[in-house]
């Protein structure tokens, strides 16, 4: 890159960058901050030439004196005076004035007073010795060094010469005796001068010019090249980064896996061991009973062991591929955590480990709606964990409420449940990564314990597909606290009671006259829809098509109800609700759907639908639903 420096505002080298040169072809002026800029850099550039330009002026322009001397001796004082009193001072003047820091913002100015000033004192020698041909080469030179050698600009010396033959004009007409004849020769060559001069620092200019546009343009292409290739480098070193940390994930994944697989083979080869050569030694003859009950036992502990191995690679299988579903109902906790103390106290017994277990749930707050399944799971989990890695001591567990705030409007309860141990602890590093998948395959030989470790992988997601979190407190020799918590919504006593109506022949009796429309794409779906159907139904009709469903009830608008699929091609069944609604509100549409996702329902609810029924369809619920709303 250039030395110099660029000096660009943003708009301006937007222009620099379109690469054509913008400026007046009079004045050569840049338009806006380019001109200020090039003025900048021309300053710089011309500083040397100016200040040597100066120093010869000077001493010519001294040197010239001896001519006043020689050959206008009458005039001599008065040229003495013209030169040594008045230029010379003005031009060693500005020649130190140029050492100064302000000198660049009137350097052009000043250099435009000295070349009138020059040129008005050979005007005057001229004037005074008009026969003196010496002082007409002079004011040539005067012209030279002001258009070529002092780095006057092009627009300021034009200006200064044409000001200066205006005044030498001027001086000869109305104070000098000169002959018309010599003042049209002498114009002659003046202007002819002038006319080179200009010519030529308008040449000399532009190429400057064009030489400070280029090296911008080159400046500012070799910068963005610079900001190019930094953040080139800089995605490059971030691409670094991400495949280095990508490649240390997939290896890390790799011996994660390589370890899980062998830790499962481990897990399933030893109850197999266990099964099939306790299996091999009751073949054997001559065994007691008290023997063969033992090898059962071995036997049924093996195949117990084995099954929940399995169990936690399903569960946690449906876990990553979202197969997991939630089933609510009424669970009753302080039931549960005796349930899970009587089932696992013989295996704490048998560690020689003291369980027990704290309900500080009053009766009546004991029964909620949640889970069970899961809850058990996740509570039992966390109690096996802490048997198979407390070796003396203690476990407690318990569940107590606890208040929290979600919004201002909607405080939420909760149930906080706890698992605490006197066992091994966690190291502080580790405590996140025990609720990662196959951690246990990964831990120092001598905290491994038996187990595919996916139990505590398996709590975090049931705890939180049930809404709460869970943590440890936990200190490496000294035990483990888990907690965890899940949204505490307590059985009302207040019961809604949804009665289901016999469909006795009488029941079905009151409904067979009605006129079905089934609005679905699937074929095997409608087929099944219309044989259920038509036990109750005088008439059916079958679309594929929201559009379809629309034309067919607008065609026959006696149609008592309708079965709307959701989603259909070319328009869904909320809008083909929203539009039949526009003209009919008493039909009964019941949406079905199998996505069955949370919030379906509330959405065919605000379509206009008049119920809700999911995918698969129970005959003796759609049933129920159909007399139910027949009956109103």
């Amino acid at each position: 890159m250039s030395d110099r420096p660029i000096y660009l505002s943003k708009q301006n080298s937007e222009k620099v960058s379109s690469q054509k040169m913008d400026f007046n072809k009079l004045t050569l002026a840049f338009p806006d901050d380019l001109e200020r800029n090039f003025r900048k850099v021309y300053f710089q550039d011309s500083l040397i030439q100016f200040r040597i330009s100066f120093v010869l002026v000077t001493i010519l322009y001294g040197l010239f004196g001896y001519l006043d001397t020689m050959i206008a001796e009458e005039f001599a004082q008065l040229f003495h005076v013209i030169r040594f009193a008045v230029v010379i001072p003005l031009l060693l003047f500005v020649f130190l004035f140029s050492f100064s820091e302000n000198f660049r913002y009137v350097w052009q100015e000043l250099i435009f007073v000295c070349f009138i000033v020059g040129g008005v004192g050979i005007t005057i020698m001229i004037i005074k010795a008009p026969e003196n041909y010496t002082y007409y080469a002079g004011l040539m030179l005067i012209f030279s060094a002001g258009y070529f050698f002092i780095a006057l600009r092009f627009l300021l010396a034009v200006i200064a010469g044409w000001t200066t033959l205006l005044l030498f004009n001027l001086g000869v007409v109305f104070y000098s005796d000169m002959t018309t004849e010599l003042i049209i020769s002498n114009n002659f060559f003046f202007i002819s001068a002038n006319l080179i001069g200009m010519f030529a620092a308008y040449i000399i200019e532009l190429y400057k010019r064009r030489d400070f546009f280029l090296n911008q343009q080159l400046d500012l292409r070799n910068a963005q090249i610079v900001e190019s290739n930094k953040n080139l480098q800089s995605k490059v070193d971030q691409r670094t980064k991400e495949l280095v940390k990508s490649k240390e994930k997939a290896e890390e994944s790799d011996r994660l896996k390589s370890a899980f697989l062998a830790n499962m083979s481990h897990e399933i080869r030893t109850p197999m061991n266990g099964i099939l050569g306790f299996a091999e030694l009751l073949k054997g003859p001559g065994l007691t009973g008290e023997q063969q009950q033992d090898y059962i036992g071995i036997i049924e502990q093996s195949g117990a062991r084995m099954l929940n191995i399995i169990n936690d690679i399903v569960d946690i299988s449906k876990i990553e591929s979202g197969q997991m579903e939630l089933f609510i109902s009424e669970t009753k906790v302080n039931e549960l955590t005796e349930f899970i103390y009587d089932c696992l106290k013989l295996e704490a017994e048998n560690k020689r480990i003291n369980l027990s277990f704290k309900n500080n749930l009053p009766a009546d707050e004991a029964l909620i709606k949640t889970d069970r399944g899961k809850l058990y799971a996740i509570l039992s989990n966390l109690v096996k964990n802490a048997i198979k890695y407390t070796d003396n001591g203690s476990i407690e567990f318990g569940v107590s409420t606890s208040s929290t705030t979600g919004t201002v409007s909607e405080p939420v309860e909760l149930l906080q449940f706890y698992v605490k141990d006197t066992g091994i602890g966690i190291p502080i590093q580790r405590q996140k990564a025990i609720f990662e998948r196959f951690i246990q395959a990964d831990i120092i030989d001598k905290e491994a314990r038996q187990g595919a470790g996916l139990g505590l992988a398996i709590a975090k997601a049931y705890v939180e597909m049930l809404g709460g979190k869970i943590w440890v407190e936990s200190e490496s020799g000294k035990g483990s606290v888990f907690h965890f918590t899940i949204p505490y919504y307590p059985k009302t006593d207040k019961k809604v009671v949804v009665k289901n109506v016999d469909l006795d022949n009488n029941n079905i009796t009151q409904i067979k006259k009605l006129k079905i429309l089934i609005a679905e794409d699937d074929e095997g779906s409608a087929k099944l829809l219309a044989t259920v159907l038509g036990k109750i139904s005088k008439e059916i009709y079958i679309t594929r098509t929201g559009i379809e469903t629309v034309e067919a009830y607008r065609n026959s608008p006696d149609i008592d109800l309708i079965l709307m699929d959701i989603q259909m091609p070319e328009m869904n069944g909320y809008e083909a609700t929203r539009q039949i609604r526009e003209f009919s509100k008493n039909v009964i549409i019941i949406a079905q759907t199998a996505y069955a996702l949370s919030g379906d329902k509330e959405k065919a609810m605000e379509a206009g639908c008049s119920d809700y029924i999911s995918k698969p369809i129970i005959t003796d619920n759609l049933l129920n639903m159909i007399l139910k709303h027949v009956k109103q």
